[in-house]
């Protein structure tokens, strides 16, 4: 008798990460990491200038959606993928928060692998809500 063939299953798609983009807990709003997409889900940009300007552009948006922007973060952390980019990104970062007129956000820097090619950098932040929560 010759060999059944079976029908192999076609591959899956990659599953979509499983993460809120932010999330409040009391007066803090936490944000997810952000990188330089674009609409496509693409990565904008081949410089570390243009994809932190682009990464600071999605927190304040994403806060913006919860009244909040980037004048409340009071914490950021990001990744690097390169340590040479350490000046540029450092350039375009106090920039972007000098321009807000408000205290520098505290903030950690460290060189990582990304999980997305071309990736140059991912930053997550944590905003205070001042305003009152009513329950």
């Amino acid at each position: 008798m010759p060999p059944v063939p079976t029908a192999s299953a076609p591959p899956a798609a990659p599953a979509a990460p499983f993460f809120s983009p932010s999330r409040q807990e009391g007066e803090l709003v936490f944000v997810s990491g952000q990188m330089a997409f674009d609409a496509d889900g693409r990565i904008e940009g081949d410089d570390v200038d243009h994809q932190t300007g682009h990464c600071l552009a999605r927190i304040d948006a994403i806060l913006r959606a919860r009244g909040l922007g980037l004048a409340d973060v009071v914490k950021a952390t990001v990744w690097l993928t390169r340590v040479d980019d350490f000046a540029a990104f450092n350039r375009s970062y106090a920039a972007t928060f000098s321009a807000l007129a408000c205290p520098a956000p505290a903030r950690s820097t460290v060189r990582a692998d990304l999980m997305v090619p071309g990736a140059l950098v991912e930053i997550e932040a944590i905003a205070r809500c001042h305003r009152s929560i009513s329950s």
